[in-house]
């Protein structure tokens, strides 16, 4: 295996979400009941007293149900279409995760979108001129955005900061200072 394809490897598994908790939730359910099912039989076949149901006599109950045997299948149907509804979710749901492959000639680099945004909140602190509490940023993908409040009596220039946070993150990646927006707020506050 060359490294080039152990490096696309780990760059995937550090950007996507593993499934395989839900995976191994399934199957554990999956073999008790097979466990379960499996020990009844040998319990009927061997005339020993059965666990929690006797399988002949659930399928008689089955086939001549009473009103207690169908609310505890409404229950059991319930409860199981529940549970398809939910790794239904899980496996169509989008698995990545809030990160982002840089390419280095080095190896493998994988930064967080919380990294990109905070260094976005700082270029955009400095080239507005107030203090950090003062900005506020969020970086999805190749988007960020900024909101600056202003301190009162001294006025942003969306622009300019606008540039400064392109700049910045364009040194990270090229991808990350293209889409970035950049919000003043009208009112501004004392500091």
């Amino acid at each position: 295996m060359s490294s080039s394809s152990v490096e696309r490897r780990l760059r995937r598994r550090s950007v996507h979400r593993s499934r395989s908790t839900a995976v191994s939730v399934a199957l554990v359910v999956l073999v008790l009941v097979a466990a379960w099912i499996g020990t009844e039989s040998v319990l009927r076949a061997v005339g020993a007293a059965p666990l929690l149901a006797d399988p002949q006599t659930a399928v008689d109950a089955a086939l001549k149900p009473d009103t207690t045997f169908v609310t505890l299948v409404e229950v059991i149907a319930a409860v199981l279409v529940i549970a398809g509804v939910v790794l239904v979710v899980l496996a169509l749901k989008p698995g990545r995760q809030h990160r982002s492959v840089v390419p280095h000639d080095r190896g493998a680099v994988v930064i967080d979108s919380s990294i990109i945004a905070s260094t976005a909140r700082n270029a955009a602190g400095l080239a507005a001129g107030v203090p950090d509490a003062h900005t506020t940023a969020s970086a999805r993908g190749a988007r960020t955005e900024v909101h600056v409040v202003p301190m009162s009596g001294v006025p942003v220039d969306s622009a300019a900061v606008e540039h400064a946070v392109a700049e910045r993150l364009g040194r990270l990646d090229d991808r990350f200072g293209r889409h970035v927006t950049v919000r003043v707020s009208e009112k501004g506050t004392l500091s």
